[in-house]
């Protein structure tokens, strides 16, 4: 059983639906632009995302001095991704923006998790078994 990548589902699915859920709620009850709401707010993710793949997902201990800036170039990337899809769907429907932004960052964060894997946290075998 890959423990890591169901550590990595939780951690990811929290931050890709607190992301989608700020978002959808800052367009609809702020009326908040969307490309840079969803810039910003998956901006502010990166730094703790990393954090918590790396302690909770990975639990890695160390890792390479390019680690959180590998991490940041794939987070970079998938928000590049994100936004533009994001901002060319947006209904400012809450419930189908929600949906949008949910798909759209929790596919993002698949590519992340192999990057994570098997680059940023790589690891010996048997080191998951926690």
């Amino acid at each position: 059983m890959d423990w890591a990548f169901l550590r990595f589902l939780a951690v990811g699915g929290s931050f890709s639906l607190s992301y989608a859920l700020v978002t959808s709620a800052l367009i609809r009850f702020a009326s908040a632009p969307p490309l840079p709401t969803s810039v910003i707010i998956y901006l502010l993710c990166i730094p703790l995302a990393f954090w918590a793949q790396k302690k909770i997902a990975f639990r890695a201990d160390q890792t390479g001095r390019s680690a959180m800036l590998i991490y940041a170039g794939t987070q970079v990337a998938s928000l590049a991704v994100v936004s533009t899809i994001t901002s060319r769907f947006v209904t400012r429907i809450f419930l189908w923006d929600t949906l949008i932004f949910l798909v759209t960052a929790g596919t993002a964060a698949v590519v992340s998790y192999a990057i994570c894997r098997f680059i940023i946290f790589r690891h010996s075998p048997g080191s998951d078994a926690q």
